[in-house]
């Protein structure tokens, strides 16, 4: 293949950030005094996209508000960063994609150094030549992208609904990872209709020329 950009999205993508995000809601809807789902129900509201009053059911807008406020808080402490797990295999994966081009990371987390600690600690940071944190304005990410891009084609590998709308919108080659935190249907609703189970099985659909990527323009 020839030189391909990579951008991975470290949310879901790259990291298992499940049990952080969990560990958040739990702590947030304790603090507001409520009850919420089970864990089975949070991932699936929380993949479909669902608004915060659905897993703070029946509670009043304040006291949403002030869930809200908490869950985030406490989804971009270090303490909780500290639970995200590298994917199995991921560091093959990205020697992978390094070795065909050019590998950036990107994340949704405005606490730069606690995810500088958890690459460190995953023992991946070497295998990209930028990490970057996207703004959490939506036309300053689709910007950022573009400059991440270059010239070069860019293949981006998507978990989240916001990403991969960004990255639709910056002009890279998007496909989602069923890893991730949203559901492909979901990730359909802004372009993306190529999916792979994980990192793993997308580098082995890139060595085998898989015709899926082909059609999106990545022979």
């Amino acid at each position: 293949m020839a030189f391909l950009t990579t951008i991975v999205e470290y949310e879901g993508a790259l990291a298992n950030v499940r049990p952080r995000y969990w560990a958040a809601h739990r702590e947030a809807i304790e603090a507001v005094g409520w009850e919420g789902p089970n864990e089975e129900e949070f991932w699936r509201l929380t993949r479909t996209g669902a608004s915060d009053g659905l897993l703070v059911p029946r509670a009043k807008s304040a006291q949403v508000l002030e869930y809200t406020r908490r869950r985030d808080e406490r989804r971009n402490s270090s303490d909780l960063i500290a639970l995200d797990e590298a994917w199995p295999d991921a560091a093959v994966s990205l020697k992978l994609l390094k070795d065909m081009g050019t590998c950036h990371l990107v994340s949704l987390c405005p606490n730069r150094e606690a995810l500088n600690a958890a690459l460190d600690r995953m023992a991946v940071w070497m295998y990209f030549d930028k990490k970057q944190v996207l703004p959490a304005d939506s036309d300053r990410r689709v910007a950022a992208l573009r400059e991440l891009s270059g010239a070069t084609r860019t293949l981006a590998l998507a978990g989240t609904v916001a990403f991969a709308y960004a990255a639709n919108e910056a002009g890279c080659r998007v496909v989602g990872l069923k890893t991730g935190l949203a559901f492909p249907r979901q990730l359909r609703q802004v372009g993306v209709d190529v999916f792979y189970d994980s990192l793993d099985s997308l580098t082995d659909a890139l060595a085998r020329h898989d015709p899926e990527l082909e059609r999106i323009g990545l022979p």
